[in-house]
């Protein structure tokens, strides 16, 4: 039987900790692992079989969907992956998001009266009778997980009306909306002082209304510019007068605790409280010759995520899933991942290390910027002023015998060929470069002499994911599918499109999906690499049961309603 502490609804949101000795019997009886790890991994997390769960999943010893089955089955309650449910918005706000955060509870959908809640812990029966007195009726608590509840509850609450409203509530708002040029008697004129002094506060919740990824501030001799970069729509621009420039560099560099005068680049955080949210960014600062150049990063997330991510929740097809498990389970090999600028390789790569980690015990990790924090991974951040460069951290890894080693970046000349040394001493490496496409991979890879150890090349691209809340299947017209599919077959194929909603801030997309591509490299692949044989001859003998492509992988997501046929058109994959 689980057991769980109550609490009142004026004590802080704690993630859950219970006890379920029931779960680990199960675990132990199938062999999934031994009662000597169980007491370890208890022992560790201090007896709270959630976390346990949770690293479990992480780890990879079984999947997300197989663990969290035997965790119900030891419970007898159904379980709900959230990351895979379509919520009922209205359905969502009847429980306001206070009482969502502290118990640990969301809910999804309403059949009839009853209410269907996922919680952590839905065994707790004042939780059931405080849910039913909000909502005005029967509720039906199910299982999810917490990391999960807490990304549901960021997305259905805080990323919705409660920022926008807040934003329209400001004197400048109106005047962001209408792009004209932004002058002190313009914003004086909208809303007096007040308007001067929340401008900077205006032009960020107006990124992140638009759903921007990044805001970027800069000056010319007369005037100055905000760009706003939004990665699944038409990006936006405000010109400014050099008063209301300064004025904004001034509050946005005693915000972040910048100098604004600096010789060289500055770099500072920035939180900003709204109701329901609160907005994280990076801040840089560049000097220039008119002034500063600012860039703003939309966080959005936490800096550093207890959770990272898993190979299982990334989207990826099972042909390629199953190719990556297989290959990280070796003790030896030699996996790149490429991708353009900001198209998730370091979450791909933290995925796999997190699968590798499952497995073997010493793990080292050589990063630009962490991410997120890994367990059973030694971490460290590329510091070249402090001694520590790339080259000198795989070194020391190599002098260690790390088992896995991953390296954010290879494009340095010296360290392919070291890589390529240390995969052939029995090591196993993660490495990241950045190129467009797999051609380009290889192309680069084959100059710095990298590509004699290789066992797989993985590409990635990012599109824009559907709006899970509107968005409608249509069907295909035949001549689209003559175009698209061999085939013969007179079944009627659809996709997806979004309509637009409040959620969505009416662009038909939230968030974005990673559309995916992998190359398994054979010895006679491996032989042209070394003797340098271009990328096209190379693609071209590579054998169809080693190759799944980009457009593929595209395609099968546009028909599994993730993304659109046009997403995938802009990439331009061949």
């Amino acid at each position: 039987m689980i057991q769980n502490s109550s609490a009142s609804t004026d004590e802080l949101a704690e993630r859950p900790k219970i006890e379920n000795p029931e779960f680990f019997n199960l675990l132990e009886s199938r062999g999934i692992i031994d009662r000597g790890f169980i007491n370890d991994l208890l022992d560790e997390f201090d007896n709270n079989a959630l976390d346990v769960l949770s690293t479990l999943i992480q780890s990879g010893i079984d999947s997300k969907v197989s663990l969290c089955q035997l965790w119900c089955d030891s419970i007898g309650i159904a379980h709900v992956d959230l990351q895979r449910s379509l919520f009922q918005p209205d359905v969502v706000r009847k429980v306001p998001e206070r009482i969502a955060r502290l118990y640990y509870a969301i809910p999804v959908y309403q059949m009839g009266d009853t209410v269907t809640v996922a919680t952590a812990t839905p065994e707790n029966k004042k939780i059931a009778k405080i849910l039913e007195d909000i909502t005005g009726g029967p509720v039906s608590l199910v299982f999810a997980l917490p990391q999960d509840i807490e990304a549901s509850i960021e997305k259905e609450y805080a990323a919705c009306s409660s920022v926008f409203e807040f934003f329209k509530k400001l004197s400048a708002a109106d005047l962001l909306r209408t792009q004209t040029e932004i002058t002190t008697r313009v914003l004086t004129q909208a809303g007096g002082n007040d308007a001067l002094n929340q401008f900077h506060i205006a032009v960020i919740l107006y990124g992140v209304t638009r759903s921007a990824s990044e805001i970027a501030i800069s000056s010319g001799k007369i005037k100055a510019r905000v760009d706003i970069k939004v990665p699944r729509g038409e990006n936006l621009y405000l010109n400014l007068e050099k008063s209301i420039y300064d004025h904004l560099v001034t509050r946005l560099s005693s915000l972040a605790g910048v100098a604004q005068n600096a010789t060289a680049s500055r770099y500072g955080h920035i939180l900003i409280p709204t109701p329901g949210k609160k907005i994280d960014l990076v801040m840089e600062s560049h000097p220039e010759e008119n002034g500063p150049r600012i860039i703003l990063r939309m966080t959005r997330e936490k800096s550093f995520f207890k959770i990272p991510p898993v190979l299982d929740s990334l989207y990826l097809s099972h042909h390629i899933t199953r190719a990556i498990k297989k290959d990280l389970r070796r003790t030896k090999g030699h996996i790149l991942i490429c991708g353009p600028a900001k198209s998730g390789k370091s979450t791909l790569a933290y995925a796999m290390l997190g699968e590798r980690a499952g497995f073997f015990r010493k793990n080292m990790s050589m990063e630009q910027g962490i991410k997120f924090f890994l367990s059973g991974i030694d971490q460290y951040q590329v510091s070249p002023q402090a001694g520590g460069t790339t080259m000198n951290l795989l070194e020391s890894g190599l002098h260690q015998k790390y088992e896995t080693l991953y390296v954010q970046n290879v494009a340095e000349p010296e360290i392919p060929a070291t890589i390529s040394n240390a995969v052939l001493s029995g090591q196993f490496i993660i490495a990241g470069i950045g190129a467009e496409n797999t051609g380009d991979a290889l192309e680069k890879i084959i100059h710095l002499n990298g590509g004699s150890t290789l066992t797989a090349i993985i590409s990635q691209q990012l599109v824009a994911r559907l709006c899970d809340i509107c968005k409608v299947k249509y069907p295909l017209q035949d001549d689209h599918v003559q175009m698209m599919f061999e085939t013969d077959s007179n079944k009627t194929l659809h996709a997806w499109r979004g309509n637009g909603c409040p959620y969505c801030n009416d662009t038909g997309f939230s968030g974005l999906i990673g559309i995916h591509e992998i190359l398994m490299i054979d010895n006679t692949v491996r032989k042209m690499i070394i003797d340098k044989e271009s990328p096209k001859v190379i693609r071209n003998s590579v054998k169809s049961e080693n190759l799944y492509t980009m457009h593929y992988d595209g395609v099968k997501k546009v028909l599994r309603g993730l993304t659109t046929f046009d997403e995938i058109h802009r990439l331009q994959l061949s």
